[in-house]
């Protein structure tokens, strides 16, 4: 592993931006693989899986290649298990801003001490230090691609004070906030809109992002009243432990980013929704090794873009998408479609006249539902059984929508419901956790789409598909973006 990256250094290959960091001993400063600087001697450098080894090595970010904002520290790189994972997860979305480090051990299941001493052998520093680590991170993006004062910056990025905000952001990056907002190119203006605290901040990403195909994906899925989708946005409601509110998400090419805007009424919430936002469009993924994986199959080539796999839409809420995918069981897209938006609209949740047209209602959550009368809706007997089962049975945390778990693991709790199949059990896991390697073997589309003369029978999509293995959520989308044979002439 080392001569690979030292390799990659030395060429400064961009495909491995985001895979490693370098610091260089001689400067104090870190590095993305293809940072335009001088190539520094090998004895003179020291490799990380990610940045906060780096900054707890006490290395800065360089301020060449902007390793710390422009390019994505992501679950990928993170060595151990699926509890710290899981625990880095919750502290991406922000956790430990109102909850205590034992708080945040028990949601794992361990006692805060060995939650530390997992933190310290994975990543090289504990919970309390990584949080503090990406609190500056998060302030900095704010600080360069976002309007916000930096006031409210230093609130959105969880800290207590301004002086604390400036102490930390001092010692981390070796520059106040106020000399980083200065050097700051112009950011995009968030202009007028309510609710209370509106927002845009740019989301850089890898090319290409396939916005518009995500879109057409999305479209006809969208729960009406919940989600808007037009030809070259996306918008949806949201509720969060401390916020209501909104956001939009639009391209902008010119500059390799997604535009997230959020309007909400409590701006601590920006940290976790610009995570889920990174996380519903893919942006993350490192795609350098599942491009030439699965390009080498004609049948998935040809759902490709440029050779280009398409990205996989996670679902914002993943109990949303647990119902939706209940609903869509044995019926049509736009049938599944319709059963959301009326439960929807049966909740009554609604939203203020500040929200932008169509964001009209709130979905519910396993509670709000389960005190809901699904009766007179088009749903059978059976199927509103199954809504209603699922949704206690993620309430008790029987089942846990979360993708740091193993899929085994998943498939076993999910599918002891009654009324759960294997279908609804890959079809929750690929686009409602984001697990990359799920294959829902008896998908129309994807029978349809491996069709030749004979239809396949599910085993035998499946035993198809062993060969795509881990990458089989991405098989999929490949399979379902492929165009239709074009129809052959009659023989006259």
């Amino acid at each position: 592993m080392h001569q690979e990256y030292s390799k990659a250094r030395r060429s400064k290959d961009k495909t491995y931006d985001g895979r490693f960091f370098f610091g260089v001993k001689t400067t104090g400063i870190f590095c993305r693989p293809s940072c335009p600087s001088p190539v520094a001697h090998e004895k003179n450098v020291a490799y990380f899986h990610t940045i906060f080894e780096a900054l707890e090595q006490g290395f800065r970010p360089c301020y060449r290649c902007r390793p710390d904002v422009e390019v994505a520290y992501t679950n990928g790189n993170i060595r151990g298990t699926f509890l710290v994972k899981e625990a880095l997860e919750k502290i991406y979305g922000g956790y430990l801003h109102d909850h205590s480090l034992q708080e945040l051990a028990a949601t794992v299941g361990v006692s805060d001490r060995h939650l530390r001493q997992l933190f310290v052998e994975n990543l090289g520093a504990p919970p309390v230090t990584i949080a503090r680590y990406h609190k500056a991170l998060f302030a900095k993006k704010l600080l360069l691609y976002s309007d916000q004062s930096i006031t409210d910056i230093a609130y959105a990025s969880g800290f207590g004070s301004i002086r604390q905000f400036n102490e930390v952001f001092k010692k981390v990056f070796g520059n106040t906030p106020t000399r980083v907002r200065q050097e700051a190119a112009p950011a995009p203006q968030s202009g007028t809109g309510n609710p209370g605290h509106n927002t845009l901040l740019r989301l850089p990403c890898s090319s290409p992002v396939g916005f518009s195909r995500i879109l057409d994906f999305l479209r006809p899925r969208a729960v009406s009243g919940v989600e808007v989708v037009t030809e070259n946005s996306y918008s949806r409601t949201f509720r969060t432990a401390t916020a209501r509110g909104y956001f939009t998400v639009t391209h902008a090419p010119k500059v390799s980013a997604l535009e997230l805007r959020i309007g909400c009424d409590d701006i601590r919430c920006f940290m976790e929704i610009h995570n889920r936002v990174r996380t519903m469009f893919d942006l993350d993924t490192d795609f350098s090794r599942i491009n030439p994986a699965l390009r080498r199959d004609p049948e998935l080539a040809r759902g490709m873009a440029d050779g280009h796999v398409p990205r996989l839409p996670v679902a914002f809420s993943p109990f949303e998408f647990a119902v939706r995918a209940i609903l869509g069981q044995q019926v049509t897209v736009k049938a599944a479609t319709t059963l959301a938006g009326r439960i929807a609209e049966r909740a009554a949740l609604k939203t203020d006249g500040t929200f932008p047209e169509g964001l009209t209602r709130f979905f519910p959550d396993p509670d709000e539902l389960l005190a809901l009368d699904l009766d007179a809706m088009g749903l059978t007997r059976t199927r509103r059984a199954t809504v209603h089962t699922a949704a206690q049975a993620i309430r008790d945390g029987r089942v846990k929508l979360t993708v740091n778990q193993p899929f085994e693991t998943f498939h076993r709790d999910f599918s002891s419901l009654k009324g759960i199949g294997d279908w609804t059990v890959h079809y929750v896991a690929m686009r409602g956790l984001g697990m990359k390697d799920c294959f829902p073997a008896s998908d129309l589309g994807v029978i349809k789409a491996l069709t030749q003369g004979k239809k396949p029978t599910p085993k035998e999509a499946q035993a198809r598909a062993d060969a795509w293995r881990p990458y089989r959520s991405y098989a999929t989308l490949c399979l379902w973006n492929r165009p239709p044979e074009p129809k052959k002439e009659a023989t006259p």
